[in-house]
This record gives C-alpha cells, sequence and structure tokens, in this order.
C-alpha cells in the first residue's frame, strides 16, 4: 500500500463500504486519521467492519437509492462526528449482460444503483459542504466508463452517466470549493488498494487543485493495447 496522506479531522461518508473495495477504502482512510460513516445494505458485514475499525467509524443502513436514507446518513456525520467533509460513491451493481439480453427492469436497477444513487448522494451532502467551505467527492466509476465492452451494456452506460454528473457537479460546486472527481477502477487484483491510495489523496488537501478529473486505476487498459 502506498505511503499515507494527512486525513486528520477529516470525516467521510463512503457507500457500499461492508465488503469489496469499500472496505478497503474505509479502512485506508481510518488509517490514514478520517473518521468515516460506512454506508451499506449488508447490515451484518457493516456493524463488524465498523467494530473492528473502532471509534473512528459508524455503520448506517443506506440504500443509495432512497433520499431519506441519505439525510440520515448526513446528519448521522454530523451527529455523530460532528462534521462532514467527503463523500465517497462506491456502492456499485453489475449485470453481465448484451444489450439484447439486458431486460429493461435490470438496467433500470443498474442506473438507480450506479447513476440515481451518487446523484442523490451528492445533492444530500452539497448544501453541508457549502457551509464548510469546501470538501471532496469522489466518484468511483470503472473502465467501462472509458470505451465500450461486450456484454456489459447497463453498467458502462451507468458508469459513462457517473463521468458525466461528476463533471458537471465539479463546475457547479467548485465556486463553494467542494471538489469533485472520478477514479476509473481496473479488475487486476491489486486494484483496491491503488483505488483506495487515489481516494485518500484526493479528500486530503494535498489534491486541492484537482477537480472535474478522470483518474484511471487499471494498469494503462483504457489506453489502447499494445502489439508488441
Amino acid at each position: 500500500m502506498a505511503a499515507g496522506v494527512r486525513l486528520e479531522g477529516k470525516v467521510a461518508i463512503v457507500t457500499g463500504a461492508s465488503r469489496g473495495t469499500g472496505a478497503v477504502i474505509a479502512r485506508r482512510l481510518v488509517a490514514d486519521g478520517a473518521r468515516v460513516v460506512l454506508g451499506d445494505v449488508l447490515d451484518e458485514r457493516g456493524r463488524a467492519l465498523a467494530h473492528e475499525l473502532g471509534a473512528n467509524a459508524v455503520y448506517h443502513r443506506l440504500d443509495v437509492t432512497s433520499e431519506n436514507d441519505w439525510g440520515q446518513g448526513v446528519a448521522l456525520a454530523l451527529d455523530h462526528f460532528g462534521r462532514l467533509d467527503a463523500l465517497v460513491n462506491n456502492a456499485s451493481l453489475l449485470v453481465a449482460a448484451t444489450l439484447e439480453d439486458t431486460v429493461p427492469h435490470d438496467f433500470k436497477r443498474v442506473l438507480d444503483v450506479n447513476l440515481f444513487g451518487p446523484f442523490l448522494g451528492m445533492r444530500a451532502v452539497a448544501e453541508t459542504l457549502r457551509h464548510a467551505g469546501g470538501g471532496s467527492i469522489v466518484n468511483i466509476a470503472a473502465r467501462e466508463a472509458l470505451e465500450g465492452a461486450n456484454g456489459v451494456a447497463a453498467y458502462a452506460s451507468s458508469k459513462w452517466g457517473l463521468r458525466g454528473l461528476s463533471k458537471c457537479a465539479a463546475l457547479e460546486l467548485g465556486k463553494f470549493g467542494v471538489r469533485v472527481n472520478t477514479i476509473c477502477t481496473g479488475a487486476d487484483d491489486r486494484s483496491p488498494e491503488e483505488v483506495a491510495a487515489r481516494v485518500a489523496f484526493l479528500l486530503s488537501d494535498d489534491s486541492i487543485g484537482i477537480t472535474g478529473a478522470d483518474i484511471a486505476v487499471d494498469g494503462s487498459y483504457a489506453s489502447g493495447r499494445s502489439t508488441s
């Protein structure tokens, strides 16, 4: 894992935090000094991770498609930790199917989690971050947000949409000191730790001039194919 950055005093909400990349991100942020609201619908795993991380983490049942859950998550951060500085939209849903094999219900479900959820999240935290004088939002996309791929029509559509939403939010919220960036992940074994390191950097004051960026953590996969 890359050397840590300084996140002392910062408070972040991380969605999809109970397992996988979300749990790795949460552990990294706490290790770097942040306090974290772990948002997920996997209650048992979320509570177990909060117990593991101790006083610097609290679990909140957060269905990212629920505006009410988002409001409660922001309120919990403010009540429990006294502030909110950052949001990491990591929760994601993948349906592997071609365009013709993707049923409308599944397409909508993927968009609800991967695009509508981050939209609700950014709306939920925007006012608090404005009043705080700034903050950082990191949206976790995928390499499929940078190019097309077979068999992931709904997933790729949602992640391309998330990139566009991130850029609009970066432009609108930048004047309030709120930075919005997108990380496009790969699928190699080291990717979760590398993604977590980039998230920590983007939440830190070391990245104060970075916003509206698409940061690929994919081993140059989306750059093209080598013929050598």
